[in-house]
């Protein structure tokens, strides 16, 4: 899905009513004059920035510059989106117009905008291209989050992990890439993400849980180095390949443990014994007597006899990393369209 956007569409307005920022030098010369940008909130109660830029004489500007997370803007969350990014800015312009329609109606027709805008014909600066991978639960996502925080580097050096996150080229004006874990994100007390009242218990809740984001962030010097200045140089197949293309930029050599549905569903004092015997120990002579029928009694509850030692032990809760976001990615529920719940 494309989630930020920063670019511009070339619309005839009278300048919308916004402060300056203003830079003196040490003689008190001004050296620079910048006009503010402003908030357009939109039903959903999530906003864009917005700016009128150049000019056209007459005190009328050229362009609008539009700087936000186009999907939250229009979904009122970022779970799930479309990666037609024409689309997501046509509607996020007709959302903008209903909100400031004193100041971007009358000089130049919204369909000259909307036309160019279907045809790509605006000014893209930044991009951020997110993708879902299914990793199984919610404890083998921050397994790997653990583990590619130590592990995980690209040409911008090691990844730095802050606040459950991990970053690669944090700093970078070029372009950056970064992984999560959206489930709890969106669960976190008092975050700006929480989802709002009214899409809570749809299933965004339960869909997202035991999902791995991965961001990319590409800025407007790495996109001219392909080539990509308009929207017209976008389309979703490209911007696919995109993503994956930088993806495969990141080395992850490590391996990370993925914990399986019956292992997370036992009780925390037979984990480690159900983790050996299926790994072909014999676990009997591991522990007291009274504590290995203890445990036993516990494990037939799930189907598992740990008197018996496992004839065909099993090694593959422990993969490498990249083996993880090599697999097919996880794509819009269908259920999300019959509900509105993508932007399109």
């Amino acid at each position: 899905m494309i989630d930020w956007f920063r670019g511009e569409i070339d619309f005839l307005h009278d300048p919308i009513p916004a402060g300056h920022v203003l830079s003196f030098d040490a003689d008190g010369v001004m050296a620079w004059d910048c006009v503010k940008a402003i908030e357009c909130r939109s039903s959903h109660d999530t906003r864009l920035m917005i700016k009128s830029v150049g000019s056209a004489g007459y005190g009328m500007a050229s362009g609008l510059m539009i700087d936000g997370n186009l999907s939250k803007f229009l979904q009122g969350h970022n779970v799930f989106g479309s990666r037609d990014l024409n689309k997501l800015l046509e509607l996020a312009f007709i959302k903008i117009l209903e909100v400031h329609n004193e100041h971007l109606d009358g000089w130049s027709s919204p369909e000259i905008a909307l036309a160019k805008i279907r045809k790509g014909d605006y000014k893209v600066k930044m991009i951020d291209i997110n993708q879902l991978f299914d990793v199984g639960n919610d404890f083998s996502v921050e397994a790997w989050l653990h583990a590619a925080g130590m592990r995980a580097c690209s040409r911008h050096g090691r990844a730095k992990r802050d606040k459950g996150t991990v970053y690669l080229g944090k700093e970078s004006k070029r372009w950056a890439m970064k992984f999560y874990n959206k489930f709890r994100e969106m669960a976190a007390k008092g975050a700006s993400h929480n989802l709002p009242d009214y899409l809570k218990n749809l299933g965004l809740e339960e869909f997202i849980e035991g999902k791995l984001r991965a961001e990319l962030r590409i800025f407007s010097k790495e996109l001219q180095k392909h080539g990509i200045t308009h929207g017209f140089h976008l389309n979703p197949v490209l911007i696919n390949e995109i993503f994956n293309t930088y993806l495969g930029k990141i080395e992850m050599t490590t391996q990370v443990t993925i914990h399986d549905e019956k292992l997370l569903k036992m009780p925390s004092t037979v984990r480690d014994t159900f983790q050996l015997w299926r790994q072909g120990t014999d676990v009997r002579n591991m522990m007291p007597s009274n504590t290995f029928y203890r445990k036993r009694r516990v494990l037939l509850e799930y189907g598992v006899d740990i008197s018996s030692i496992h004839l065909a032990p099993e090694h593959n809760n422990v993969i490498p990393m990249m083996r993880i976001i090599e697999a097919v990615p996880v794509a819009n529920p269908s259920w999300a369209y019959d509900l509105g719940l993508i932007a399109a």
